[in-house]
């Protein structure tokens, strides 16, 4: 991959990043992800398309109650990949209270995500 190619892609992990903090996560979506782009949580099944990620974005987030911390803790692009930090402190209608730090590793093709797995404990 070309200097070129890992500076586009590292331009747009900044932009996606600030999107989420500004709380534009759904506009990031529309904005950086493949029409048939593959998202997934660990080891649960992944979630395949933009319509059905968007879905489950919006759901999340309408359930959100309480933000203690959201925060970026930087990132990584490596080639096609980028690995970003997320450190979170909520409460959920759904899920009580998720406090963790999680990392997103993300597959980027011709400028979008192809594929996202969050990795936390």
């Amino acid at each position: 991959m070309s200097a070129t190619a890992s500076a586009s892609i590292e331009s747009s992990v900044k932009d996606h990043i600030s999107l989420i903090l500004a709380g534009k996560a759904l506009e990031g979506l529309e904005k950086y992800y493949a029409e048939d782009a593959v998202m997934q949580e660990n080891d649960q099944p992944p979630r395949v398309g933009k319509a059905t990620n968007r879905a489950f974005e919006q759901d999340f987030f309408s359930k959100v109650t309480t933000v203690r911390t959201f925060a970026n803790d930087g990132y990584v692009v490596s080639g096609n990949r980028a690995f970003v930090v997320w450190r979170v402190d909520i409460d959920h209608a759904e899920w009580g209270t998720i406090n963790t730090t999680q990392v997103a590793v993300q597959e980027w093709k011709d400028g979008r995500i192809v594929r996202e797995k969050f990795v936390y404990w």
